[in-house]
């Protein structure tokens, strides 16, 4: 918030024109009222005012409204809330609010039941979601009458976060190879860019190496203020209709969409490459309503339904009706991944086509002896001691628990193997809890996420990842190209990112027992390992290379890699939905 729209809130809580006032950390910091509260977006929680009143001004969107916030405000007995709502400021009966998060938490929970294979209330969201989504496109046609002609070859990689995850480096990946390719007109937009804390892990990289970089919430803040509101790209009459169309999306995306669609209108991309379901929903919708000529979706996993954390119930209808747009592109980053969402979304498998992630081999070198010695000596594990590592975020779905009693029953099996993970996450506390209790302090070490992957891995006897669902394992690639041998379980495109048998082992289920059989099987055969460690790294090379998943990622864009844009059965015609 600006210091004088603060002073002038403040003045008002002085006069009793208010009665509680919820501002950021960095607003009500210096501030002492017992009316002033503070929001907190690390995660996502508020102090509410000591003196409270029936309604509450909070100085930010309805998305910003978590579900335990209104929980504490309806414990207070608040009635009431004023928040920022597109364009002016809304007041709504908190109850409100809070029934229609549950509604749409409960709409999501039953997607996912099924009766004799069918889902009644996918019928039904289909329905409802397509309608406000179908209205909010219907804004399209209108921007594009005022819409300036793209910039040609200019490029927005949109995408929620740098966080230190597999998913993020090949942003980076893809970021940095387009510049060596000739496209050097590329914006990063991050929508949640510095909180909470980790999550610019890659912003430094992206910088040096001379890409753009935009924090999604900063940059609508400049766009949106009251001036380019009266002034700006949505003042004209057809802007005004516009904009009454994108208020029919639902709830939770009219504020993001709104945003994005303005950024775009001022940065006139050629393509808008979204990232991940968040982006891909949100940056897709206000990406087309822009009129960007070509929008690729892209999926790095199986589809969210099987991540109740990441699904939210309109997901389906908006992707459905956003692949039906021309222009739109929808990818993945396996074949598993793409058959997955293909069967959700009820397209033909052949139209999500597979753009196999890249590895930076320049940048990867197995490490020294001297070098790996070293990093043991850091973490207090013997020099000549079986090493078992990992690197992963420590949440649900890579299964971290998974992981730990696999290196439980192997620490059983080989009494001097040892254990060292690099991550960090939600999961973390249940991890430290499990290797105290199994006694396994002294040999299974917790490290931080690390910046020096290659290293870690070059220390590593073998790599063990224990995900549930994968996209395309960067980790398993990057172990690989160094000659680490991995052992893999889980869906998705998990199985592809190796070749079984000859550079590491893939177990087909989750299964502790099984998982720890094939570990011990490899630490116990120095000669299979030397040659997995040999043949690893070509392996590698030959299907998951930089300058191929940049030669397809562009002709995905419908672009060459000097920037010449060619024919859409041109670009749509390379190997449709094969690897």
């Amino acid at each position: 918030m600006e210091i004088g729209a603060a002073h002038a809130l403040f003045a008002l809580l002085e006069q009793g024109e208010l009665s509680s006032l919820v501002l950021s950390p960095s607003d009500s910091g210096t501030v002492q009222a017992e009316a002033v509260g503070a929001f907190t977006p690390t995660t996502y929680s508020w102090r509410l005012p000591r003196r409270l009143g029936r309604c509450i001004l909070f100085m930010g969107t309805r998305n910003a409204l978590t579900a335990p916030m209104m929980a504490a405000a309806l414990r207070r007995g608040v009635l009431s809330i004023v928040y920022w709502d597109v364009s002016r400021w809304r007041r709504s009966l908190l109850a409100v609010l809070a029934l229609d998060k549950l509604f749409g938490k409960a709409l999501g929970a039953c997607e996912r039941v099924q009766v004799m294979g069918h889902s009644p209330c996918r019928t039904f969201m289909d329905w409802l979601y397509a309608a406000h989504i179908g209205g909010g496109l219907a804004a399209a046609p209108l921007l594009a009458k005022a819409h300036l002609t793209p910039v040609a070859s200019r490029i927005v990689l949109a995408c929620p976060t740098l966080v230190a995850g597999g998913a993020e480096r090949q942003i980076v990946n893809t970021a940095l190879g387009l510049r060596t390719q000739g496209l050097t007109d590329v914006t990063v937009l991050v929508a949640n860019l510095h909180t909470p804390p980790g999550n610019d892990f890659f912003l430094a990289r992206l910088e040096a190496g001379g890409v753009v970089v935009r924090d999604t919430a900063a940059a609508a803040d400049g766009l949106l203020g009251w001036e380019q509101l009266a002034h700006g790209p949505w003042s004209s009459p057809d802007g005004e209709v516009a904009l009454s169309h994108l208020k029919r999306l639902p709830s939770a995306l009219i504020q993001d969409v709104v945003d994005l669609c303005t950024l775009f209108m001022d940065l006139r991309p050629a393509v808008v490459h979204c990232w991940l379901d968040y982006s891909n929903i949100r940056a897709g919708l206000a990406a087309v309503a822009a009129g960007v000529p070509r929008v690729i979706l892209s999926g790095r996993n199986v589809s969210p339904i099987h991540f109740p954390y990441i699904h939210e119930p309109f997901m389906r209808a908006a992707y459905r009706l956003l692949v039906a747009q021309p222009g739109v592109r929808l990818i993945n980053n396996s074949r598993g991944g793409a058959d997955d969402y293909a069967a959700w979304l009820g397209l033909p498998a052949h139209q999500i086509r597979v753009i196999y992630n890249g590895a930076d081999l320049d940048g990867l070198r197995r490490a020294t002896p001297a070098a790996t010695r070293a990093l043991r000596q850091r973490h207090g594990l013997p020099d000549q001691a079986p090493l078992v590592g990992g690197l992963f975020r420590f949440s649900d779905e890579k299964r971290p628990l998974l992981w730990l009693e696999t290196a439980a029953r192997v620490a059983k099996s080989i009494p001097d193997a040892c254990f060292l993970v690099f991550g960090a996450g939600p999961r973390q506390p249940d991890m430290e809890r499990f290797i105290v209790e199994r006694g396994l302090g002294g040999r299974v070490k917790l490290a931080p996420p690390t910046p020096d992957s290659a290293l870690a891995l070059s220390a590593f006897d073998l790599l063990l990842l224990t995900s549930q669902w994968e996209g395309t394992p960067n980790v398993a690639l990057e172990a690989q190209a160094v000659g680490t041998p991995v052992v893999v379980c889980g869906g998705g495109g998990a199985r592809e990112a190796l070749h079984p048998g000859v550079t590491g082992l893939y177990v087909d289920d989750g299964d502790a027992a099984r998982l720890a059989a094939a570990v011990c099987g490899l630490l116990g055969n120095a000669l299979r390992r030397a040659a997995m460690t040999a043949a690893a790294p070509g392996f590698v090379r030959s299907r998951f290379s930089m300058g191929r998943m940049l030669t397809d990622t562009i002709a995905s864009y419908g672009l060459t890699a000097g920037g010449t844009r060619v024919s859409d059965a041109a670009a749509s015609g390379n190997r449709p939905g094969r690897p």
